[in-house]
């Protein structure tokens, strides 16, 4: 058994910058941390907001313990965290990245924020295994992520994307290598993701709160056709895509001084309605 010292850095951690009277909430993406959201909420911070970022159940440290959670851990999560911040802020803005899109989709469904930003949200897949995946987890306990492909450990895409999801790792050691080639997760996992985009497809429709949408047009991760279907069912919604890829939370994306220009014009706009 290979092991990894993964998330245990302290830029994977929930983070709270103490700020001005407005806040927002921020939400990674799977499988990622709070780490994921801190350049956007630096750039938040400096302009005066309070900015938490929250780290959802099973993620981070204890990103062994996933495999037991449901996606109504990562709801109550963020909207018991949302609660907090209302109570000594206003407005509060609930911004999330990816599957952080659907969290706090369904989040505001119960608790509701000022305001959403939701950037490349994750909602459904195209794919027909993805609408098979109730059935097929009761065939397939386990699935082997690399078993169907040639893992090439020299290409350097290779590597970050297995980095993506296997932070930690030494890819030059062959045991751990191997034992990648063998890696396995509960099928179920991915039916939670499923599940949770679901509800926040459905939801959408009577989310009756400003909120912007941030998509890259060259996401190959969250399609922005799916996306633009998402900012129809959204009565309150201004869409806009940028070039970019997935994930361009990060400064070192070609996207990201554009995303961060939309955002904070956004929150600019959303503090004086306030004020």
């Amino acid at each position: 058994m290979m092991s990894f010292a993964a998330f245990e850095g302290e830029e994977h951690r929930a983070f709270k910058l103490e700020g001005g009277q407005p806040a927002a909430l921020l939400i990674h993406g799977f499988p990622g941390t709070p780490a994921e959201m801190r350049p956007l909420g630096d750039a938040l911070h400096e302009a005066g907001w309070t900015v938490q970022g929250l780290l959802l159940p099973g993620f981070g440290a204890d990103i062994e313990t996933l495999p037991e959670r449901k996606h109504s851990d990562w709801i109550d999560a963020a909207c018991d965290a949302l609660r907090d911040l209302q109570r000594e802020h206003h407005p509060v803005v609930m911004i999330g990245f990816s599957m952080g899109g659907a969290v706090a989709l369904c989040a505001a469904a119960r608790v509701t924020p000022d305001a959403l930003v939701l950037l490349n949200p994750f909602s459904r897949m195209s794919h027909v295994a993805w609408k098979l995946l109730p059935f097929v987890k009761r065939i397939f306990p386990r699935v082997r992520p690399f078993s169907l492909i040639k893992l090439d450990f020299d290409n350097p895409e290779t590597r970050e994307s297995i980095t993506r999801f296997l932070p930690g790792a030494d890819l030059d050691d062959p045991d751990v290598q191997e034992a990648i080639r063998g890696f396995s997760l509960p099928t179920s996992m991915f039916d939670q993701l499923r599940q949770l985009g679901e509800r926040a497809f459905r939801v959408a429709r009577t989310t009756q709160i400003q909120t912007l949408i941030v998509q890259a047009s060259r996401d190959e991760t969250v399609a922005p056709a799916t996306t633009r279907k998402l900012a129809a069912r959204l009565p309150k919604a201004e869409y806009t895509e940028v070039d970019g890829e997935h994930n361009f939370t990060i400064p070192e994306q070609s996207a990201w001084k554009s995303v961060l220009s939309l955002v904070l014009e956004f929150m600019h706009r959303v503090n004086a309605t306030f004020h």
